[in-house]
């Protein structure tokens, strides 16, 4: 027999049981088994989300769109229905998922060659091997020579979707290239986004959940044709040379994108190393059209470029919590911005998969109560987008009442509560800098102090805030939710001011001229204390109204 590496037989997606158990399960094992998997678990997160979109893809495919929510119900009600019709429609096309065939290999390229014949070392496919600096990493030695079959499939998924930008190898028959190399087009699409999931009690619903119908999705119902919407191993194999202007189709061509032309190298005990070039480039802005598992945000800088209104992916900072950027998942918690024909517009656009749950809401197909585990996963690169600086992982429980029809009351809570945090929080960040300034401090430590003292308090606040949050999924009167959060801010400010106070030095209670004015820990607390009461009034003696209903 042929040499052959089938996705949809071997071993190779790691995911985590029901009970707890590792496991490692081919393509027709995850979807058949999908109701027993907690998840998809392999080396790291941004891996498991490449993974995962794949699924979705097949999902999409073998659903047939799928074309309406009744469509999605059926299989929403019957998780096997998933499983039968999934493992069917991979079978129509399992030649294409074998990873080593000489023709078609899977998310490969047959024959692709640099024109020197030399191959990467498999460092240039492996994402959690630092450039430069390998005495970071235990992935050293003979754990770098080679890897099996499983894990070098797992990463040739992960590559097209976050590979670094850079130069990379120039194939033979890519015009393109220059000088034997090819220049950089841009990380892979995934690492240009900020990945959204919604995540369900198996891997069955998370796949259902994520697997939208376009035509209740208002940002792809215009555009995206789902029946024209194809991954790679419905088309003909692709050739050395990318597309530097190919658009995409819809949500499968986004999870499936060629970024990069590969081959792997290697033999039956594994794989040594692999051709790595440049693929399909891909372009961010207003992709909001094809792509639903990410948040967007207006761009003025790339609306001004363009000359029409331009919406970026959002990518969660790898130095905020993520609900600090829950106004981009509610898009009714967002602010607004004037688009360039003078109307108004939420300066964020909520993920497509958001839409979705929220349309599967007011359907009532999916509880309107309880908590909603939203993912997010992406990759922060460094200098030129060409080395990989740090993994963003993050889940946020949305309690499902912020998406219901009937939100106002709620929405309105969170937005002041966010509000206020921030608030306090400069309040902190202005009292570390007058305190430095009463200390002699120049303007860059103080402007450090300031930083420093706001840091402090989003480490206790980023605890703190999503739990209340998740708590306004409970019983409690909206107001009284209020109220609690108000406390618990002015009880961590608080805290965090007399940690300030305690750590000055004895001269800063004289103080120093700072301009025209004196400051000094006094003046400095009076102001902070004032700020704090402008930002939490104390509450009122009476009853408050939700008691009294």
């Amino acid at each position: 027999m042929a040499d052959s590496f089938n996705l949809l037989d071997e071993p190779w997606i790691r995911v985590t049981r029901l009970s707890g158990e590792p496991d490692e399960v081919s393509l027709v094992t995850a979807f058949e088994e999908a109701s027993d998997i907690s998840g998809i678990h392999g080396e790291i997160a941004s891996q498991d989300a490449a993974i995962l979109r794949l699924l979705l893809a097949i999902a999409h495919r073998a659903m047939g769109g799928p074309k309406d929510v009744e469509t999605w119900e059926t299989y929403w009600n019957d998780p096997e229905l998933l499983a039968v019709d999934t493992v069917a429609y991979l079978e129509r096309f399992r030649e294409r998922f074998d990873v080593r065939d000489p023709v078609a290999p899977f998310f490969q390229v047959a024959g692709i060659h640099a024109k020197s014949g030399k191959i990467s070392d498999l460092e240039s496919l492996i994402v959690d091997v630092p450039n430069g600096a390998p005495f970071f990493t235990t992935r050293i030695g003979p754990g770098l020579d080679r890897i099996d079959w499983s894990e070098a499939a797992r990463w040739l998924v992960h590559v097209h979707a976050f590979d670094p930008s850079g130069i990379r190898s120039g194939a033979v028959g890519d015009p393109e290239v220059k000088g034997g190399k090819g220049y950089p087009i841009g990380p892979g699409w995934s690492g240009q986004i900020g990945v959204v999931m919604i995540e369900g009690n198996n891997l069955a619903e998370t796949i259902l959940l994520n697997t939208v119908v376009v035509g209740v999705v208002d940002s792809l119902k215009e555009k995206v044709d789902a029946d024209k919407d194809l991954p790679p191993w419905e088309c003909e194999p692709g050739g050395p040379a990318g597309n530097r202007d190919l658009d995409p189709t819809g949500p499968v061509s986004c999870y499936t994108w060629q970024t990069r032309r590969v081959l792997l190298h290697g033999d039956d005990s594994g794989v040594t190393g692999l051709f790595l070039g440049n693929g399909d480039k891909a372009t961010p802005q207003n992709r909001y059209l094809y792509e639903p598992m990410t948040a967007w945000r207006y761009s003025d800088p790339q609306t001004k470029k363009f000359k029409f209104d331009v919406f970026m992916p959002y990518k969660f900072p790898k130095d905020r919590a993520m609900w600090r950027g829950l106004s981009t998942l509610v898009s009714e918690l967002s602010e607004t911005v004037v688009r360039m024909d003078g109307k108004k517009e939420t300066k964020y656009k909520a993920a497509g998969v958001i839409d979705f749950y929220q349309q599967l809401l007011f359907d009532e197909i999916v509880p309107n109560d309880g908590l909603i585990p939203v993912h997010c996963v992406g990759i922060e690169y460094g200098a030129q987008e060409a080395v990989v600086e740090e993994h963003v992982d993050d889940v946020l429980k949305v309690p499902a009442k912020l998406l219901e029809k009937d939100n106002s009351r709620y929405l309105a809570i969170v937005r002041d509560a966010m509000k206020e945090t921030d608030r306090v929080a400069s309040s902190l960040r202005n009292l570390g800098g007058n305190l430095a300034k009463a200390q002699g401090a120049d303007p860059d430590r103080v402007q450090a102090a300031r930083e420093q003292a706001a840091t402090a308090f989003y480490l206790v606040i980023d605890e703190e805030f999503p739990r209340w949050l998740a708590s306004l999924a409970g019983e409690e009167a909206p107001d009284e939710a209020k109220w609690r959060w108000r406390e618990r801010l002015r009880k961590t400010a608080t805290g965090q001011c007399d940690r300030l106070v305690e750590s000055v030095a004895p001269s800063a209670y004289a103080g120093r001229a700072d301009g025209n004015r004196h400051i000094d820990v006094g003046i400095s607390l009076a102001w902070f204390e004032a700020s704090i009461r402008e930002t939490l009034p104390a509450r009122p003696d009476s009853q408050p109204e939700s008691k009294k209903d």
